[in-house]
């Protein structure tokens, strides 16, 4: 019997360190600034930042005069096509946007695989009218920022012999796509990590690194 408890003692530590690590990894990721100061409010460009509390979007005009992503993806891919001001981009793992429509959907192989492997991932892109209505941070960019975050997002698509990117087959609703993305997604470079990453490359405020879209909003909070 004691050599039972022994075991369990030993099971609980093998599945609590790697938890406790990883949460001490975040926190102190979180707190070391990146490009702190720079200014994210007086451009001219307003991009939004949204998120449902697990998971951040990039929500980015459809067109201005330094890019007109319909050049990218344009309506007519879209399962009904029709005008729309703003794309939103998220990033995440492909096997969790296949089978995870919904929270309900989910299932703990495809949640252990995501975070324990390396995995295939996917860019979902949406359109969407007013992201106001939605939990979001409004950011104000230069035009340099602006190209360098539209810079990023375009170089993880992963792209057909013309340059087009390589769209996967399903979709939630009538208004989103799923693209092949280059990355791959693991427990340290998850859909938060991806949009931080992007606001770094971007010049913009953001930390040294995190998985959780908290961080990201507490750092415009």
């Amino acid at each position: 019997m004691q050599q039972f408890f022994r075991f369990l003692k030993n099971l609980f530590l093998l599945v609590l360190t790697p938890a406790v690590i990883y949460l001490l990894l975040n926190l102190i990721g979180a707190i070391i600034p990146v490009n702190s100061g720079s200014n994210a409010e007086n451009g001219k460009i307003k991009i939004y930042l949204i998120q449902n509390g697990t998971h951040t979007d990039i929500v980015l005009p459809v067109s201005n005069k330094i890019l007109n992503w319909q050049e990218t993806i344009p309506e007519s891919r879209f399962p009904v096509p029709g005008e729309t001001a703003y794309y939103a981009f998220g990033w995440g793992d492909l096997e969790f946007y296949r089978t995870t429509p919904q929270w309900d959907d989910l299932q703990l192989t495809t949640a252990a695989t995501s975070l324990f492997l390396n995995t295939p991932s996917a860019i979902h892109v949406t359109r969407m009218d007013f992201p106001e209505k939605r939990n979001h941070i409004q950011l104000s960019l230069s035009e340099v920022q602006y190209r360098k975050l539209s810079e990023y997002i375009l170089k993880h698509f992963e792209t057909d012999k013309n340059g087009t990117p390589v769209p996967l087959d399903f979709s939630y609703t009538q208004d989103d796509l799923f693209f092949a993305s280059r990355s791959s997604f693991h427990a340290f470079r998850t859909c938060n990590t991806w949009v931080n990453s992007a606001l770094k490359y971007a010049g913009l405020e953001a930390c040294l690194w995190t998985a959780f879209s908290q961080v990201i909003f507490w750092k415009y909070s």
